[in-house]
């Protein structure tokens, strides 16, 4: 047999027991089936009808939980106690819109969910000095509305604050009451005949441009506030 191909043979026999004493790099196939991850069908729960019915229990149950103890809650805690029966698509749809709802604080780390009002209110103490910082920043005053959804038994604050001669409350045109700060220390005592003579004249006729053109006709210039909520 020619040398040459002695040689090769011989050098494949080393190959191939070389081969074969290294140990295979390759995990062996588990004979478990592979998990697959669950993905939500969310477009297909939107089209449920009762979508907005779940989102505004949970948000109500959000609310009351803030006036009460405001610690936040899981998704799946918050569907007990609104006794909701919703599947995992169900679950997953709602979580997406509370963690997207302006009037919903959502906690990544603990993948948790409270309310979160207008403002930090607890309690008289805290309204009051919001109230203040309002009148003394030029803020204006803050809706009644705001106020209810922070402290459950607003409507008894309120009183309070009425009797002590710190609150004052104006309607708007569109029927919502605005609370303002009243700062009795600027509040001059007038006489009946200058009170009656001010309420004697009729402004219904006069318009707020009127009103604008007469002062930068005295020389009195004005200015806008700025604020929404006056």
């Amino acid at each position: 047999m020619n040398s040459n191909l002695l040689q090769q043979h011989a050098a494949f026999k080393r190959q191939a027991a070389a081969a074969n004493s290294t140990p295979s790099s390759s995990k062996p196939r588990s004979s478990e089936p592979s998990k697959k991850r669950f993905k939500p069908d969310l477009k297909a729960v939107s089209q449920n009808p009762n979508t907005f019915k779940w989102l505004k229990l949970s948000v109500d149950k959000l609310k009351k939980r803030y006036q009460k103890e405001r610690k936040p809650i899981s998704v799946e805690d918050l569907i007990k106690a609104i006794r909701l029966d919703l599947d995992p698509h169900e679950k997953s749809w709602l979580a997406n819109a509370l963690k997207e709802n302006i009037k919903v604080e959502y906690d990544r780390e603990k993948d948790k969910f409270a309310f979160k009002p207008a403002y930090p209110i607890h309690n008289k103490v805290d309204l009051l000095t919001i109230l203040r910082d309002h009148y003394e920043t030029g803020m204006g005053g803050i809706l009644e509305a705001d106020v209810k959804e922070c402290i459950m038994k607003h409507d008894e604050v309120l009183e309070e604050l009425k009797s002590e001669g710190l609150l004052r409350v104006v309607a708007r045109s569109d029927k919502q009451s605005v609370l303002f700060y009243r700062d009795t220390s600027i509040e001059t005592p007038m006489e009946s005949q200058f009170q009656e003579l001010w309420n004697s004249v009729s402004v219904r006729e006069i318009t707020e441009q009127d009103i604008e053109n007469y002062l930068k006709r005295v020389g009195i210039s004005t200015q806008s506030t700025g604020h929404n909520t006056k």
